[in-house]
Order: structure tokens, then C-alpha cells, then sequence
């Protein structure tokens, strides 16, 4: 018997009715650097995007007012998408911020402090220059380390004292440096586990962001936000079309909550889907490398449904890619991460 969970959504945004508000984020990481091909995308790719954006109308938010309707329950414009940078390379400055600012497009840049005025990472005076010419900041951490599992040795508190110091350093450099405190959150490599949500809580941040594909909408959770990653084979403009008109699959509820793979591999997935018509529909499911994975409907439960993959997961960053076509002929998305941790820290004690 399948045992119903708290709702651990993940999120990402694209706009197109009132049934279906929702927004796609994208998140890009390097411009024009060909000697990165995995987190690179053409400066020919970008502006072909950014041209469709503004021929087709959509509207630009920043991060944190994506953050903000979906906290609050407002609705979500139509034809609206998210633009996102993490970890403040140079090239954000040389290549892509000229194009940004030439389509008028708001975009967020996460930065994780330590690499401040590093080799190929901007300084301080080029982040308070980006931030005069209208770009969002939002906090990567410091050191952006692997915030999932502990180092060697070390104990679960030592673990949270580690990653919460962590994270108040940011904080700190970025409103000595900069002036500003930001409320929004992107986790480093785009892993997250309960434990991990409940240190950005405690740091007091409002909303995080990770790097699942998806979309999302009003029944987002806001502290797994996801994103399209527009890098590597990824960095396509008909990549970026196909996302675009991708609406959210959405979930009620997900077992398990947490995507750090323990004890079964390949795991077991477990969703109840809000749309019954699209459970007993046709459903495409994906694993990544060579693999496959296979869906399951639960025949008590209404909407219920089982995702396993073939075999055990190899990467260290896998997903469950869902994908099904909607009652008005628009497909929904869904994309579950999986993350094999050499050392997870263990899923926090529920009161």
C-alpha cells in the first residue's frame, strides 16, 4: 500500500492559461566558453534565444518575484519566463550581459563568495557594476561545496555547523561587498536533501532554487524551485523551444521525499498525480545514460503512480524524467532528481 506524503514539489516556470500558469526557468552557467562544453552555451545560441523571447512577448521576471507570487499564492502572468545565472563567471559580463541589457531582459546571478575575484570569476567591482545596471543577486553559498553528504569523519552536527557557517560567510560578504541580503537561494550543483532545506530555512532565505528540470506552478515547493539547464548538449535553441512549451506535470504527493539515494538502487519512485485522466494516459518516462525506466499505476489509488528504473543509477546527479500529453494538447513535464552521496547526512528526525 502505497502511504500518502507531505506534497516536496519541484519548480520552474512558463506561462499560457489560467488552468495552466506556470513559468520555465533557465539557468546558464558559462558564455562563449568553448574549453567548458558541459555548462557552456554559444553566444550565437544565447542571443537566438533571447530574440525569440522579445518577437514572441514574453515577459522576463527576476528570480525573486517568481519566488514571490508562487510563496504568496498570486497568480502567475502569462507568457512569462525566468532567466538565471550561477557562480558569476566573467563571461556572464563580456558576453552575455551586453545581450540582456540590449533586450532589456532581467536576470538573476547567483554567486558563491570564495570565488570572488578568483581566476574567471568577476570581482567585486564588477558585481557592484552588474548589480547598477539592473541584475538580481541571489546567494550560491561560499565555498560551494558538496552540501549533501559530511566530510570524512565528521559528525551530523559538525556536518550543519559546517554548512550553516558556510552560508552565513556569504551572507556576510555579500552585504559588506555589496549591500545587499538576499532572500533567494540556489543550491551548489543543484543538490538538495531534507537536511540541506532545513539549514537554508534556518539561514532565513524565503525560496531556493536546484537544477531538476521542470516547470513551475502554483503548487510549486518553494524550496526545490527547478530550472532548465541551457549547457552542453542541452544549450540548443530547439532544446530551448521544446522547453518553452513545456507546461508542469503536477504532483500531489512524492515518495520519497529525499533524492540522496540510501538503501535501494535503482530507488523507487511514488507519485500521486493532480490529473487522474493524464495517470491512466500515456505516460513516457526517461532515466539517464543507458538505461530505462518503467511506470506503474496503482489500481486503488486515483492518480497514483510507480517509476523504477531498470538498473541502478551509476552518475552521481541522475533523474526520473516524466512526460505526458494533457487533456488540451499541451505536454507536461516532471523531472525527479537522484543523488549518489559517497557520505549522505541522514534524513532530519520528524517531531
Amino acid at each position: 500500500m502505497l502511504k500518502p506524503v507531505s506534497c516536496f514539489v519541484l519548480l520552474v516556470i512558463l506561462c499560457t492559461s489560467q488552468a495552466y500558469a506556470d513559468i520555465n526557468v533557465f539557468i546558464y552557467h558559462r558564455f562563449g566558453e568553448t574549453r567548458y562544453p558541459s555548462t557552456n552555451i554559444s553566444i550565437e545560441v544565447f542571443t537566438e534565444q533571447l530574440a525569440y523571447l522579445k518577437e514572441e512577448g514574453y515577459q522576463v521576471l527576476p528570480l525573486s518575484q517568481i519566488a514571490r507570487m508562487v510563496r504568496e499564492g498570486e497568480t502567475l502572468p502569462d507568457k512569462a519566463v525566468g532567466l538565471c545565472v550561477d557562480d558569476a563567471f566573467i563571461s556572464f559580463v563580456e558576453q552575455a550581459l551586453p545581450l540582456l541589457q540590449q533586450y532589456a531582459f532581467p536576470v538573476t546571478l547567483f554567486v558563491n563568495t570564495d570565488a570572488v575575484g578568483t581566476a574567471d570569476y568577476l570581482d567585486w567591482t564588477q558585481l557592484r557594476d552588474v548589480m547598477k545596471k539592473g541584475v538580481e543577486i541571489g546567494n550560491h553559498t561560499a565555498s560551494h561545496a558538496y552540501l549533501v553528504e559530511m566530510e570524512e569523519g565528521e559528525s551530523q552536527t559538525q556536518w550543519k555547523n559546517r554548512i550553516s557557517a558556510d552560508i552565513e560567510k556569504s551572507k556576510l560578504a555579500l552585504k559588506n561587498n555589496l549591500g545587499v541580503a538576499p532572500d533567494i537561494f540556489a543550491y551548489t550543483y543543484g543538490e538538495y536533501s531534507p537536511a540541506v532545506i532545513e539549514v537554508v530555512k534556518d539561514a532565513g532565505f524565503k525560496a531556493a532554487f536546484a537544477q531538476q528540470s521542470g516547470v513551475v506552478y502554483a503548487g510549486s515547493d518553494i524550496w526545490t524551485l527547478p530550472r532548465f539547464p541551457m549547457g552542453g548538449p542541452y544549450a540548443t535553441m530547439n532544446g530551448f523551444l521544446s522547453k518553452l512549451k513545456m507546461s508542469a506535470l503536477e504532483i500531489i504527493d512524492i515518495e520519497p521525499v529525499d533524492p540522496v539515494i540510501r538503501d535501494q538502487n535503482p530507488p523507487l519512485l511514488r507519485l500521486k498525480l493532480a490529473d487522474d485522466a493524464i495517470a491512466r494516459g500515456a505516460i513516457n518516462c526517461f532515466a539517464q545514460g543507458e538505461n530505462s525506466c518503467r511506470v506503474e499505476r496503482d489500481p486503488v489509488i486515483k492518480g497514483k503512480i510507480s517509476i523504477l528504473a531498470e538498473k541502478p543509477l551509476t552518475s552521481r546527479r541522475n533523474k526520473y524524467t516524466l512526460t505526458a500529453l494533457g487533456r488540451d494538447g499541451r505536454w507536461r513535464w516532471f523531472s525527479q532528481l537522484w543523488i549518489n552521496a559517497k557520505r549522505p547526512v541522514s534524513v532530519p528526525t520528524q517531531p
